[in-house]
């Protein structure tokens, strides 16, 4: 036989009475001033404890008996059919080592999430992107950059043939039939740069033509370039940072229902520090195709160089406003890792 004290209320009225809770056997009897009740063990319920509020036994009439009594109470639970992991949890919210413990490996878990879960889902929901849909994202974005940042070429009807032969080259006959296309402008506000929308869309500035020494250091651009369309970074870049819609779009196939991606899309692509594994991807597919094409792996590297040059020139004049701090590299990191590692695949 077990005995503790309780405080009984009826499930009718507050009035709280203080009893006395039996435990003889199968039975359980509550007695109290006006209070003689006696209860099967197991109609009883025992709910899940919270934190450090005080436990209840609920009773099948409606009543609630308020025990602190420990070794009772775990009694009445096993009899109620309590789970082991709810007392697991209970015991785990009552100890601050094992609550810390839970925070930590929450945190864990997020950072596993993002650091492996958010690109895997991003890479999905981007392949998984309708060609209409891509399309429609390319053209508007082209749209907006011509509205707000970008202006017509200068460079000659003889020079703009020639650079589009020398993109349908480097694209290649598959390039060619996914519609792929190089569009020229003039953007001082953005230097020499080059940037890659979906759809196949390439976009090269005046300046960077002109920074150019030859036609391989801008065939090896390009064809960085047309890595990251392959590799759809610029939509997986701009999911990746929004996790929320990552995980509609990724549910519901359905992109275009994000508003905030068509907004976002032309600054990324301007402006776009892309992770090392899409510059990465980026770089071995400028390097595989300069290595099918017979062209130098140095080219690639002395652009970058040169491009490195320049923005290092512009930032040391970041304060003038003629003078904006802006080139191709300036959203691309570790250019000297990347030329060393452009210089080392030829080896």
């Amino acid at each position: 036989m077990k005995a503790a004290q309780a405080a009984y209320f009826d499930g009718k009225v507050s009035t709280r009475r203080e009893v006395v809770l039996t435990l003889d056997g199968e039975r359980v009897t509550i007695r109290g001033e006006g209070v003689e009740l006696s209860y099967p063990l197991n109609s009883l319920r025992v709910p899940p404890g919270v934190g450090a509020v005080r436990r209840t036994v609920r009773l099948p009439d409606g009543g609630v008996c308020e025990l602190e009594d420990a070794v009772l109470l775990a009694t009445l639970e096993r009899a109620s059919g309590r789970t082991s992991a709810e007392s697991l949890i209970y015991r785990w919210e009552k100890s601050l080592p094992l609550a810390v413990a839970a925070l930590i490996l929450t945190a864990l878990m997020v950072l596993l999430f993002i650091r492996y879960g958010v690109p895997s889902l991003s890479r999905h929901a981007a392949f998984a992107l309708p060609a209409a849909t891509e399309t429609a994202l390319g053209r508007d974005a082209l749209t907006t950059l011509d509205r707000i940042l970008m202006k017509p070429t200068k460079l000659g009807p003889e020079r703009r043939a020639e650079l589009k032969a020398l993109f349908r080259r480097v694209a290649g006959p598959a390039g060619t039939a996914a519609g792929y296309r190089l569009e020229l402008r003039s953007c001082p506000a953005v230097g020499a740069n080059a940037f890659a929308l979906p759809s196949g869309i390439v976009i090269m500035t005046d300046e960077l033509v002109d920074l150019a020494r030859n036609d391989d250091e801008l065939a090896a651009i390009l064809a960085h370039e047309l890595g990251h369309v392959r590799g759809r970074h610029a939509l997986r870049h701009v999911l990746q940072n929004s996790v929320a819609g990552l995980i509609v779009a990724t549910l519901t196939g359905d992109l275009v229902s994000l508003t905030s991606l068509a907004a976002t899309l032309p600054t990324v692509l301007v402006d776009a520090s892309f992770s090392r594994a899409f510059e990465r991807e980026a770089d071995d597919a400028a390097i595989a195709w300069m290595k099918s094409a017979g062209v130098p792996l140095r080219r690639y590297a002395e652009v970058l160089g040169r491009l490195q040059a320049q923005l290092d020139v512009r930032q040391g004049n970041a304060g003038s406003a003629m003078n904006p701090a802006r080139n191709y590299l300036s959203s691309h990191p570790d250019t000297g890792e990347r030329i060393r590692r452009i210089m080392m695949s030829g080896s």
